[in-house]
């Protein structure tokens, strides 16, 4: 091995370790310290409603905000991008989501007023910028910045509890911090600049594969927060909570997707060379050991975390450890070879995955919960997810010995089928 590979090699784990240190440290902040205090302080059942208001937001925020985030990176393989071109869409998009969720607050039947939906929405508008504005850092590749970008939120959550006390609406612990990143970025970087800049020539075509994106993390997402939708509406508020405790620690492993995946598609957007089978064979062994190595960290971190921090839902949540969190990893597993896949194929593949995956999900997952409740949703959501991998993977080897295509059709548009 050369010393330039290692060095290479060496660089791309550091900023990998980085990148997943800065998320692991906000997602647990947020999932270990702001969820459980929402959970002591509204009770089991109102708890599910804000984990159901909670998949909207997700929902809105990352199509938006990763559409725009993706499309920039793949689009700084031919070049400098412009601010604009991606500022005024996340600006409309955002705009668009805070008002969507609104309905769904008001009228979704979660026992919530209106000045909690008004605090939901400005909670959605600001998440969608968060998830974009890290490209920031990821185009300039400096992980020292993108840690920071994140402990800065961590922070900013911590300080939303304690405004809890004075402001009793539940969005308002993590609204300073997804203000508080936006504000770092604004002072350090140019990604939130930029409305009045001239759009480029290629703005159209841009926008088109920006809109593509967006539509699949939309079906994407819907899905991965489908567990709180459907439970929501089939069994209650109830269930929602303890499916969530059952897989959260898998589910809280998925949230590494996104460093992961920044860091992957950063090198991947300068690699010029072809793929191969014996590449593709290798991402699939290492997803696989992947995949068993971390359903069992999984088991075992929730033995220890769900007992200690909601020891008064152990005994319910216990049973769906295994099952639970094993679809979540699955998940996981299938967003990264689908970044790969990025990268190796058309953008629109991404959609077909995700259509096939929503289609899936509606099929197995609604009938299932209904005849089987809890279980029967279990088991579905796992046929799910590991049918989601596997085409993933299929797709990979089937495009191995393709010249790598991603940038340049995002770029130019080509689309077909």
């Amino acid at each position: 091995m050369t010393s330039n590979l290692k060095s290479k090699i060496k660089t791309i784990a550091s900023d990998s370790i980085l990148s997943i240190v800065a998320l692991v440290i906000m997602n647990m902040v947020a999932q270990f310290v702001v969820y459980p205090f929402w959970k002591r302080a509204y009770g089991t059942e109102f708890y599910g409603h804000i984990l159901y208001a909670m998949s909207i937001v997700n929902i809105f925020s990352i199509s938006v905000g990763t559409a725009a985030n993706n499309a920039r990176m793949v689009e700084s393989v031919k070049g400098k991008t412009q601010d604009g071109d991606y500022s005024v869409f996340v600006l409309i998009g955002s705009a668009i989501s805070a008002v969507g969720i609104l309905p769904f607050i008001i009228f979704g039947g979660l026992d919530m007023d209106l000045t909690t939906a008004l605090f939901t929405g400005v909670l959605t508008f600001v998440t969608c910028w968060r998830y974009y504005c890290d490209v920031e850092f990821r185009l300039n590749i400096n992980y020292k910045g993108y840690f920071l970008y994140y402990i800065i939120i961590s922070i900013g959550y911590a300080i939303g509890i304690v405004l809890m006390r004075f402001i009793p609406y539940w969005p308002v612990a993590l609204i300073p911090g997804e203000l508080a990143g936006l504000i770092y970025v604004k002072i350090r970087g140019s990604v939130i600049s930029g409305f009045k800049d001239k759009r480029s020539s290629g703005y159209k075509v841009l926008l088109g594969t920006i809109l593509l994106l967006a539509l699949t993390y939309c079906i994407n997402n819907l899905v991965f927060n489908g567990d709180r939708l459907l439970l929501e509406h089939t069994l209650g508020g109830d269930y929602v909570t303890i499916y969530y405790l059952g897989s959260l620690v898998g589910k809280t492993m998925t949230l590494i997707t996104s460093p992961m995946n920044s860091v992957i598609i950063g090198y991947l957007a300068r690699y010029h060379g072809r793929f191969t089978n014996k590449m593709v064979t290798w991402l699939l062994g290492v997803t696989f050991g992947t995949i068993v190595v971390f359903s069992g960290l999984s088991v075992l971190g929730s033995y220890i975390l769900i007992y200690i921090l909601y020891p008064e839902s152990f005994q319910q949540a216990l049973p769906y450890f295994l099952i639970g969190n094993a679809a979540q990893i699955f998940y996981f597993v299938a967003n990264v070879v689908t970044t790969v896949l990025l990268r190796m194929a058309k953008a629109n593949y991404q959609l077909k995955i995700n259509i096939v995956y929503a289609l899936t999900f509606l099929i197995c997952c609604i009938p299932a919960t209904i005849l089987g409740g809890l279980w029967g949703f279990c088991f579905a959501i796992l046929f799910v997810n590991i049918v989601r991998y596997a085409m993933a993977i299929i797709l990979c080897y089937t495009h191995t010995g393709d010249r790598t295509l991603g940038a340049e059709q995002v770029a130019g548009g080509e689309q077909k089928g």
